[in-house]
């Protein structure tokens, strides 16, 4: 489980900095609720953009970002955005990195 827990830290510093690079302004890292974790929050262009980063190197890691779990994901952004009192427009992001390739996925809830 440390092994596991070092590995996503691992990544997440990689997706980190692939933000940055992209113009991203970091906020926060690892934001817990009784709901789940929120792996990054960014900002740009005045939107929040709360991140899941996910990473495989043999299935697409995006297959783990499930219903539930962005149900899981969106009761953790109202956490966070009630706690510091904060009213802003907002999306929910996904960084995946499958082998050696990082993509950004803006928006992952766009039609649900």
């Amino acid at each position: 489980m440390i092994f596991m827990r070092q590995k996503g830290r691992y990544y997440e510093q990689v997706a980190l900095e692939y933000l940055i690079s992209l113009g991203f302004e970091f906020i926060e890292q690892n934001f817990h609720s009784r709901y789940g974790e929120i792996d990054l929050i960014m900002k740009k262009d005045s939107i929040l953009h709360f991140i899941e980063v996910k990473s495989s190197h043999c299935i697409n890691p995006l297959v783990n970002i499930t219903p539930k779990k962005l149900e899981r994901l969106t009761k953790t952004i109202h956490v966070f955005l009630d706690q510091r009192q904060i009213v802003s427009h907002f999306c929910i992001d996904a960084v995946s990195i499958y082998k050696d390739n990082i993509t950004f996925i803006e928006n992952i809830t766009f039609g649900l």
